[in-house]
């Protein structure tokens, strides 16, 4: 990290550095996410011309999530053990042609085949990429990068939903064409990655920035892996992310099929994308005032922001499922004020918690295994909404208004020890760094 004696034009340059890679980090989880919602966006033009019934999207999601989840924390270990740059390069250049083949599927058996292949590789890119920021930014600055790198991906999220829905469109096969559009993606974000420079772990701790390096940051892998699972934070944020997502999940899988069973038309597009363009919002903007409040309150800033989001969020969604019969003015502003919150909760809170409890080279792994255990929770409780949404008779909303706030509301429950073992957890966290710190100038002296 740049010290106090550096030169400005070294700050500058290192600066620069810093935020290049959080660019070509986006730039990737731009192209990556673009596939995220695809089949959710495309379903309504997908099932009618493959013959199947609406509710088969919930095994395919929740199949294909399935697999996804199991390979993160996979990914996780390698990123921890391996270069993090060459991983993205490789694994982000490469999936996209399962998910190209998608559009060439005719029946529901290769449809699934398709997708289950697609979701081996990609779930490589978050917990990597979130590994390498907390290696280049501190906790003052952690957040904002974060947010930056996190609404990326929305935006990704974005372009999907405005250009997709116009390919499908065109003709009953359209949806075909945007699967293929949306595989031939990634190979460009493979090239910016090229261009990252890797830091050693835990080069951004003020306890380790001037002494550590790549050699030296190599002693210190997997030795501590147990301690990951004795953070009692890091286990609380587990089980609220899982419980929280269970929600998200539910609500942004059926969302499109539910707006287009109220024939909006163009105005069901504007409701989705004023929540997309909250969440984009939101993570830009609640990264740096996470940084902001945890500067003034290192111990519970970010705590107390993730507490207003969560709760906020909590009836924001339920707001937005039942003021469909009260016209589009209310679901616009429930929209907005859900998409809000998603991400205050997630770049303000959430995200920079669980970096700032975990060791450097752990948080990949750490990562990656909360995406698992959340992922497989919406993967299960995506077989539920479909079983669900046929003992409804199609009522897609009767079943949201299930699944989405209730397992939200339970998330809070999970959050609030966060008061008591967060600050302790960083005193842990510190000491260990310091003690890593010792060791490494004990090596150095004896060199």
């Amino acid at each position: 990290m740049t010290s106090a004696a550096d030169p400005p034009s070294a700050a500058a340059s290192h600066t620069r550095r810093r935020w290049w890679t959080v660019f070509a980090l986006s730039a990737a989880s731009l192209i990556d996410s673009m596939e995220s919602f695809t089949m959710s966006i495309l379903w309504p033009h997908m099932y009618p011309t493959l013959g199947l019934r609406v509710g088969q999207l919930g095994p395919v999601a929740s199949v294909s999530g399935i697999v996804g989840t199991v390979m993160t924390p996979v990914w996780g270990f390698l990123a921890d053990r391996f270069s993090r740059k060459w991983l993205l390069v490789l694994i982000t250049g490469m999936w996209g042609l399962w998910t190209s083949a998608i559009g060439l599927v005719h029946n529901f058996y290769q449809l699934l085949g398709v997708r289950i292949a697609s979701s081996l590789g990609l779930a490589a890119l978050t917990p990597t990429a979130l590994s390498l920021v907390s290696d280049l930014f501190g906790r003052k600055e952690r957040g904002r990068a974060i947010g930056v790198f996190t609404a990326a991906g929305f935006s990704g999220s974005m372009v999907s939903f405005i250009v997709l829905p116009m390919l499908a469109t065109r003709d009953p096969e359209g949806w075909g064409l945007s699967f293929l559009f949306i595989g031939a993606a990634p190979f460009d974000s493979g090239g910016f990655l090229l261009f990252v420079k890797e830091p050693p772990r835990g080069s951004a701790e003020p306890e380790l920035e001037d002494v550590v390096s790549a050699e030296t940051a190599a002693r210190f892998e997997f030795r501590l892996l147990p301690r990951l699972l004795r953070v009692a934070s890091w286990r609380l944020l587990l089980v609220n992310e899982t419980l929280d997502w269970m929600g998200f999940s539910t609500l942004y899988t059926w969302a499109f099929t539910w707006l287009e069973s109220l024939k909006l038309g163009m105005m069901g597009t504007a409701v989705i994308g004023i929540q997309f363009v909250g969440v984009l919002v939101g993570h830009v903007a609640f990264g740096w005032v996470g940084d902001a409040l945890d500067a003034r309150s290192p111990g519970r800033g970010r705590v107390t922001l993730g507490t207003i989001g969560l709760i906020v969020n909590v009836l924001a969604c339920v707001g937005f499922l039942l003021t469909s019969p009260y016209g589009l003015l209310p679901l616009l502003v429930f929209g907005m004020l859900t998409g809000l919150t998603e991400s205050l909760k997630m770049s303000g809170a959430r995200a920079p918690l669980a970096q700032n409890v975990m060791l450097p080279e752990l948080r990949a792994t750490g990562r990656g295994t909360i995406a698992m255990v959340s992922g497989l929770a919406s993967a299960l409780i995506a077989l539920l909404a479909g079983w669900m949404v046929t003992q409804f008779n199609d009522n897609v909303v009767a079943m949201m208004l299930i699944l989405v706030p209730i397992p939200k509301a339970l998330s809070i429950v999970a959050w609030l020890p966060l008061y008591r073992t967060y600050p302790r957890d960083m005193e842990a966290l510190h000491a260990t760094l310091c003690q890593q710190r010792a060791e490494i100038v004990a090596t150095q002296g004896r060199g």
